[in-house]
């Protein structure tokens, strides 16, 4: 079960400066090339803006790979030239030789890269309107299409993953993780250790909870007894 400390008051998360520099530049490029109102931010860098949700949230990025949802693959407009834009900020469009998938590289190692849903073609990769970008299509980032927030960042507005549907999403992909998968718990154990005390936060949680598939829910309920995951009590109802 998840402890009862207070929550940060561990700190086992500090966010890193020169991180917070690549995420502006991104994020004026995307304005910049009409896009970002095409995308919400998920994963891990979803973290570092839950600091405007929750007191005392103080993460750690500890990745590099920067990922974007697009609920919407026909929505950008043929205007939006973002492979140009990014190229300008040294970001390098490379095409995955197995699987067509882009993804966007900095000189530094950062990557950008894009998901959406799963398709009934079964394609693994969708284009982005006429952008050029592939994106790697996967099963339950629908789950963000609804479930996100808005948050401010240098007066621009950018869509991310909502802390429940970051939670929710997490445990239902941890087995596919691999060797990221004990750092997404962390992550996971983290988030929830402020959102169970949010009224409002739990609030979203258990509405989102109730309109899951019900494998969904056998796999979360699964997922987070084995890891001991303090879930709110109405769920395993």
């Amino acid at each position: 079960m998840l402890s009862e400390r207070k929550p940060g008051s561990e700190r086992p998360f500090a966010i890193m400066n020169e991180y917070n520099d690549q995420i502006d530049r991104i994020l004026s490029v995307f304005d910049q090339a009409g896009f970002l109102n095409d995308v919400i931010l998920i994963g891990s860098w979803c973290l570092v803006f839950y600091q405007q949700i929750f007191e005392g949230f103080s993460p750690l990025v500890r990745t590099t790979d920067i990922d974007f949802y697009v609920p919407d693959v026909k929505k950008p407009s043929s205007d939006c030239n973002l492979i140009s834009a990014l190229r300008e900020i040294n970001y390098d469009h490379i095409s995955d030789t197995l699987t067509n998938k882009s993804k966007f590289i900095s000189p530094d190692g950062f990557e950008i890269e894009f998901l959406t849903k799963l398709y009934r073609q079964g394609e693994s990769t969708i284009t982005i309107g006429k952008t050029g970008i592939n994106a790697e299509s996967l099963s339950y980032v629908e789950l963000f299409s609804q479930h996100y927030m808005e948050v401010k960042r240098n007066g621009l507005s950018l869509k991310i993953a909502s802390p429940s549907a970051f939670v929710l999403q997490k445990l239902l992909i941890n087995d596919r993780r691999g060797l990221k998968a004990e750092k997404d718990l962390q992550a996971i154990q983290y988030v929830l250790g402020f959102l169970v005390l949010s009224k409002k936060q739990t609030a979203d949680f258990l509405s989102i909870w109730n309109n899951l598939p019900k494998k969904w829910k056998a796999k979360i309920l699964k997922v987070s007894k084995n890891k001991g995951f303090n879930l709110p009590e109405e769920m395993g109802k």
